[in-house]
């Protein structure tokens, strides 16, 4: 029923827009050459229709035809029809001006139909041109975004490795001093793993096992730091089984860490808010270090934030964001946004 009345759509279009200029024909007639108005409406819509619905019907039945075709083909047939039609309504065989009157009627006629299909043929082009256009814009953007999701699994994959090696390197500083600490931290390690190595080479993960998976790190953190290290992690009333890409919060903590907590002689907290409102889901990442560093831009390896927003703009472009500041108190708040996706398919 919707394919019909998307094809039916522009024959009503034309037929309207035929029918507006035939009723301004019509009146333009009766006021230069005084005479009935109801002939000169009949004989205007006889050439108006007898030139649009024979041209709706050659394409509807010969689509392979070209426009200057089927342009030709409606001008030679509303001549036709709409004479006959004119020599019908105004015959009068007592009237010596009819012959006169005849010729009249199909100059401009044939002014008309020509008029007419010029801007009908001019309007169907742009109109075909746009339809080009928003193909070639629609192929585009399938073409940046397959390009985009391709990149994202690039500089998704670089994190991984990334934060493995960190905390084996943890792990093995710990080795000479504390044996039991450093079988701790490689065991949670193990933990945060098992399981979730797969779902990190995902496009997304639900924001539970995010939460799992950077609780688990900052518990590593806390084996090596002590009590240097405090942290917290709220999440009212946020739907945690929603959709976000995994690794995705992770560098900002490990920035916090490295940055702001583990260079501070008497250490800090670093606390996690998750936030929802109006279709956003907000993560701040605060903590009460030594601020922004300018290293933390990369994270240490090319990673780190530019890897965060280059992740962002793949995804979710400009719905997607990340801002750092540095509060008068001190410390850093970096927040994320991204758009709240209910379900993980």
């Amino acid at each position: 029923m919707d394919t019909m009345v998307e094809e039916l759509s522009p024959w009503w279009k034309s037929i309207g827009m035929t029918a507006l200029f035939c009723l301004v024909i019509a009146i333009a007639t009766t006021l230069v050459w005084p005479g009935s108005f109801y002939d000169d409406l009949i004989v205007s819509f006889g050439y108006g229709m007898s030139a649009v619905i024979p041209a709706r019907l050659i394409t509807y039945g010969f689509p392979q035809l070209s426009h200057r075709f089927v342009t030709v083909s409606s001008v030679l047939t509303a001549m036709l029809l709409g004479t006959a039609n004119a020599y019908f309504w105004l015959n009068d065989p007592d009237s010596t001006q009819f012959l006169e009157t005849m010729k009249t009627v199909i100059l401009l006629a044939l002014i008309f139909t020509v008029l007419c299909f010029y801007y009908f043929y001019s309007y169907e082009k742009r109109l075909l041109m746009q339809q080009a256009i928003e193909a070639a814009r629609l192929k585009q953007a399938e073409q940046e975004k397959a390009l985009a999701l391709s990149q994202l699994g690039q500089l998704q994959s670089q994190i991984e490795p990334h934060f493995l090696f960190n905390t084996l390197a943890n792990a093995i500083a710990l080795i000479d001093q504390d044996k039991e600490t450093a079988k701790h931290v490689l065991v949670r390690l193990t933990d945060m793993f098992r399981g979730n190595l797969n779902k990190s080479r995902a496009q997304y993960t639900t924001l539970a096992e995010e939460i799992a998976f950077i609780s688990a790190y900052l518990d590593i953190q806390k084996i090596r730091l002590g009590d240097r290290l405090d942290y917290d992690i709220t999440h009212h009333n946020v739907d945690l089984q929603q959709q976000i890409p995994p690794l995705m919060i992770q560098p900002l903590v490990e920035n916090a860490v490295d940055y702001g907590i583990e260079s501070k002689a008497e250490g800090g907290r670093i606390a996690l808010v998750f936030s929802e409102a109006e279709g956003v889901l907000s993560v701040e990442v605060m903590d009460n270090g030594n601020g922004f560093q300018p290293n933390a831009v990369s994270g240490g390896h090319g990673l780190g934030i530019e890897n965060i927003r280059n992740r962002l703009q793949a995804l979710y472009g400009e719905q997607g964001s990340l801002s750092i500041k540095e509060p008068p108190e001190g410390g850093v708040i970096a927040t994320l946004r991204v758009p709240s996706i209910q379900q993980v398919k």
